[in-house]
């Protein structure tokens, strides 16, 4: 299944996908199997045709991945309760939109210049 570069014309965070269960708007959730994890499509009664990435405030560019189906499937019934999703095997993820920067990891921290104390009597 060829699916267009992720960005946040195509994506949906998970308060508004929250929204969109209590408003009765979601259509269909399809989950991508990947061999790093499985990330969520989102289909929506409003917006015929259209899929949605569920995604990440830090990167709307890259849709959000879960590493343990389970856990997925736990946190999909109990965020966004639905009837059944679509798995969908041996996909790829979506390409980045060449405009996209990478995200920058949480953790990587800038690098810190060593302090110069003076010594006791040192001025």
């Amino acid at each position: 299944m060829k699916l267009p570069p992720c960005s946040p014309e195509n994506s949906i965070l998970e308060g508004d996908l929250e929204l969109a269960v209590l408003q009765k708007t979601l259509d269909k959730l399809k989950v991508m199997e990947t061999p790093v994890g499985f990330y969520v499509v989102v289909l929506l009664k409003w917006a015929e045709g259209k899929e949605w990435y569920l995604t990440t405030r830090r990167d709307r560019n890259m849709p959000k991945v879960f590493k343990d189906l389970k856990r997925m499937n736990d946190h999909l019934r109990e965020a966004y309760p639905t009837d059944s999703f679509e798995l969908f095997r041996n996909q790829e993820l979506p390409p980045r939109p060449k405009s996209a920067k990478p995200a920058q990891s949480s953790k990587a921290k800038p690098a810190r210049t060593a302090r110069k104390t003076k010594k006791g009597g040192e001025h």
